[in-house]
């Protein structure tokens, strides 16, 4: 079943669990997450740029999701790794590092360190993501056969 989910909702900080998984409908794996609003605004296509600051605490995660449009992200703090499944090995994304995940890509992460893994990211999504709505949580990753590879999914609108 694929929903939108509030997770990144227009709530300046979302700091205590109990907050977060009452109000943004967070699994109990990504309760201590801090979400920092930085900017949203229209390009002259109507899709929406969104800046915001995303910090994962040590210890935790978030499950199975993908985003409904390209997402650009600098890790300023810690090392994030992610899982895209399938049998591709995971991958560790440090400090200084920045990266692309293209529309519909389904992956998990995790932070197994010692510290907090913070990243600056930037979304660009459709206008009915507006209020930092861009993650679709799912139940893992479609395969494509034996290639490895995950099937890109199809946000809703």
């Amino acid at each position: 079943m694929y929903t939108k989910t509030g997770f990144m909702s227009a709530w300046p900080v979302l700091g205590a669990a109990i907050v977060a998984c009452a109000l943004a409908g967070l699994p109990s794996s990504a309760k201590a997450l801090g979400f920092v609003p930085l900017g949203e605004g229209a390009l002259p296509s109507g899709n929406l740029v969104q800046n915001f600051q995303f910090t994962i605490d040590p210890g935790e995660s978030v499950p199975w999701h993908y985003h409904p449009g390209n997402i650009y992200g600098v890790i300023v703090s810690g090392t994030l790794t992610e899982d895209e499944g399938c049998g591709q090995p995971v991958k560790a994304i440090s400090v200084g590092s920045a990266f692309f995940e293209e529309t519909g890509k389904v992956h998990q992460v995790f932070n197994y360190g010692t510290g907090p893994v913070v990243i600056i990211f930037t979304f660009i999504v459709p206008p009915s993501y507006a209020g930092y709505t861009g993650t679709i949580f799912i139940d893992g990753p479609r395969c494509e056969g034996k290639s490895g590879r995950s099937h890109l999914e199809s946000p809703p609108h």
